[in-house]
């Protein structure tokens, strides 16, 4: 009964996570638009697999070093930066972009990188994982490592329902869409990119 229980807490602490908007929904939406109804899926698959590692840095003992103030400015900078970047390469390409022509892609690195990568620039994540993470992983380790499993399997299984529901919607809904108003989208999440990544830049130096 405690493993059961302990699903339901990864799960539910998952969702708290997964659905907080931030890079990696807005990643999701552009990939959906661009790609299948299942992108979602393989965007989760590298979300997970950075979840993965700090999993495994929690277990060896590393929660000090995430947590520090130094680090999480780091990530926040840094991270802040690279949103910048993308967000304005995303605003300047969204004009040559099509739902006609799927090789026309710009910024494609694939949604397995994409959903790793978006993961890690965003200080939101590590910011989650330093409270609410880090809190449920030491208190499933209680139960060793089935515990840890249990609610691992939960936490994951949001993030894929979650995402991949997000990339199924989107997908289904853009063959009635045109062109122009699928540009103003990608115009509108390459801003969401940008004012992200500002916040960020900015809350580092206050």
């Amino acid at each position: 009964m405690i493993f059961i229980l302990l699903f339901i807490i990864g799960l539910g602490t998952g969702l708290s996570g997964a659905m907080i908007p931030g890079p990696l929904f807005l990643f999701t939406v552009s990939e959906s638009l661009k790609k299948d109804s299942a992108v979602g899926l393989r965007i989760a698959i590298g979300h997970i697999i950075i979840e993965a590692l700090f999993v495994v840095m929690i277990f060896l003992g590393f929660k000090n070093m995430l947590t520090s103030n130094g680090f999480m400015r780091l990530i926040s900078g840094l991270g802040g930066i690279a949103l910048i970047v993308m967000g304005i390469v995303l605003l300047y390409g969204a004009a040559k972009m099509t739902l006609q022509v799927k090789d026309g892609v710009e910024f494609d690195y694939g949604a397995v990188v994409g959903g790793a990568f978006f993961s890690i620039v965003s200080p939101g994540f590590l910011i989650w994982w330093s409270t609410i993470g880090l809190s449920v992983v030491l208190k499933s380790l209680l139960f060793g490592l089935a515990g840890l499993t249990m609610v691992a399997l939960g936490h994951w299984t949001a993030d894929i329902g979650w995402h991949w529901f997000v990339s199924y919607f989107v997908n289904k809904r853009k063959y009635s869409m045109e062109d122009e108003p699928y540009r103003n989208v990608m115009r509108l999440l390459a801003l969401g990119l940008v004012a992200t990544g500002i916040y960020f830049c900015f809350g580092i130096s206050i």
